[in-house]
C-alpha cells in the first residue's frame, strides 16, 4: 500500500512541475508577442487604405447612424 502512495505522489509532483513549466513558457511567449508592435505605421512604398462609405445609400441605419 505504501508503495502505491509513493508512486502516486511522485506522479503528482512530476505533473505539477510539468504544469508549472508549461505555464511559465506560455507566459514568456505571451510577453514576447505583447512587445511586438503589430500596428506600426508602414514604412517605404506602402499603399494607404482609406474607408469611404457610400454617400447615396438611403439606409443609414445599416451603416450604424
Amino acid at each position: 500500500m505504501g508503495k502505491h502512495v509513493k508512486e502516486v505522489c511522485k506522479i503528482f509532483i512530476w505533473f505539477m512541475v510539468g504544469a508549472c513549466f508549461f505555464t511559465v513558457c506560455l507566459h514568456f511567449i505571451y510577453k514576447e508577442f505583447q512587445e511586438m508592435h503589430r500596428y506600426d505605421l508602414p514604412e517605404g512604398p506602402a499603399v494607404k487604405v482609406t474607408e469611404e462609405g457610400v454617400p447615396w445609400l438611403p439606409f443609414d441605419f445599416l451603416k450604424g447612424e
